[in-house]
């Protein structure tokens, strides 16, 4: 795969990652007949960002099939066969409201979307029109974004479990280098990072972002070395900018250890460093043929089925997404059978007096402190470290829990980059 250096930004986020094929594109909709429950994949489709949206699609429609070979969703007895609609967004905010047009006209139940910019132009359609949405950014979450769900993922807040897991296991570690690209995902993870490094006492010897612009990584690279760090933290960088990076420091010889949050394309920054310079190196996004993945997945029944069920059928596509959105329906799908409607308000109500597993199993509804809304669903996150070049599962941690004993460094953290809910225009 060759490097794709472009200008970096959430539009561009993974342009390398050029093993996705046409013959991914599949029907829009998943046909089904009798009681019909519709569920929408608003995603990019094709575009720079279709590399999230398409195995999103793909793995939802691979959990709407397994839920209805197993009777569909009951509500009062009754089943109810999941329909999956797809809508190409592109990621741009007219074709978004297009799409949700559609997906009102069409009675779609829960709307997934990546979050950001797409949120941004759906969040007053969605409380005008009671559109259950549920996003990848939790960051999305404001006072005013009343039917919006982060149910799976809550980045950056599982990033500092990592960080103690990892000086744990190595108690020497005292100094750190850390960037970021100089957007909302960049400050608000950096923010986070930070606040880890403040509770564990590591030095952080440089600290910088970059222009979302920069495609020669030589000099962020050099600041870095030039202070000598044991360990470097990546951030949640776009993966060709990661690529980028990881090859600039092995071509330097470096030799520490590393953090990043996603690890997106490993297998390609594997092949384009070496087994020894990732050997180490901490993440948070588990392998689904990981041995251990069953265990940890207590609210998703038979990961390790549906890994290798997508990938028979769509073979060097599985990324984060390919998984996320199927959970994120899952978690939907347990709060309407506990709540005995597809309806929103009623729903919501009921989500939030009982709140389902995730993924990861028991959690709870939370956010309000720093987003001004319980609308994130909490619990145990995986820690990943790569071991003989594979990314091991090490163990699961809860996220609140860090945040709740370090509630202060983070909001100071936090409010350095203005970040609080009282400093959000």
């Amino acid at each position: 795969m060759a490097i794709i250096e472009p200008r970096v930004n959430r539009r561009t986020a993974l342009v390398g990652a050029a093993a996705f094929a046409a013959n991914l594109a599949m029907p829009a909709v998943l046909r089904a007949s009798g009681k019909v429950v519709r569920v929408g994949a608003l995603l990019p489709l094709t575009g720079d960002l279709s590399p999230w949206g398409l195995p999103g699609k793909l793995g939802s429609e691979l959990w709407a099939e397994r839920v209805n070979k197993k009777g569909g969703i009951d509500l009062h007895g009754e089943k109810y066969t999941v329909e999956l609609v797809a809508f190409d967004s592109e990621y741009i905010a007219e074709k978004t409201l297009e799409g949700a047009r559609s997906f009102l006209e069409q009675d779609v139940k829960c709307t997934m979307i990546i979050g950001g910019d797409d949120w941004s132009a759906l969040q007053d359609f969605s409380n005008r029109n009671k559109m259950l949405t549920a996003s990848l950014y939790v960051s999305d979450l404001n006072p005013s974004s009343n039917y919006l769900l982060a149910p799976v993922e809550l980045h950056p807040f599982y990033l500092a479990i990592g960080l103690e897991y990892l000086v744990k296991q190595d108690p020497n570690l005292k100094t750190i280098a850390l960037c970021a690209q100089d957007d909302l995902t960049g400050r608000s993870s950096l923010a986070y990072w930070r606040a880890g490094f403040d509770a564990y006492g590591l030095e952080m010897v440089s600290d910088e972002y970059f222009d979302n612009s920069t495609t020669d990584f030589s000099t962020v690279v050099s600041t870095m070395l030039s202070k000598k760090p044991q360990a470097i933290c990546l951030d949640t960088m776009y993966p060709p900018v990661l690529i980028q990076v990881c090859q600039e420091l092995h071509q330097r010889g470096y030799k520490g250890r590393l953090l990043h949050a996603g690890w997106d394309l490993f297998p390609d920054i594997l092949k384009r460093t070496s087994k020894e310079f990732v050997e180490g190196a901490i993440g948070y996004f588990p392998r689904f043929d990981d041995p251990e993945i069953d265990k940890v997945t207590t609210g998703f029944e038979d990961a390790s089925g549906f890994y290798k069920e997508y990938m028979q059928r769509h073979p060097n596509s599985w990324n984060n997404t390919s998984w996320e959105y199927a959970a994120i329906l899952e978690v939907w799908k347990r709060g309407v059978e506990a709540a005995g409607t597809f309806d929103t308000e009623p729903l919501l109500t009921s989500m939030k007096a009982n709140p389902p597993s995730h993924i990861f199993g028991p959690a709870k509804w939370w956010g309000k402190d720093l987003f001004g809304i319980d609308n994130a669903l909490v619990g145990n996150w995986p820690v990943v470290e790569v071991k003989d070049g594979q990314q091991t599962i090490v163990g699961l941690a809860s996220q609140s829990e860090w945040f709740d004993q370090h509630r202060d460094i983070v909001e100071k953290r936090w409010r350095e980059e203005e970040l609080m809910p009282d400093q959000r225009r």
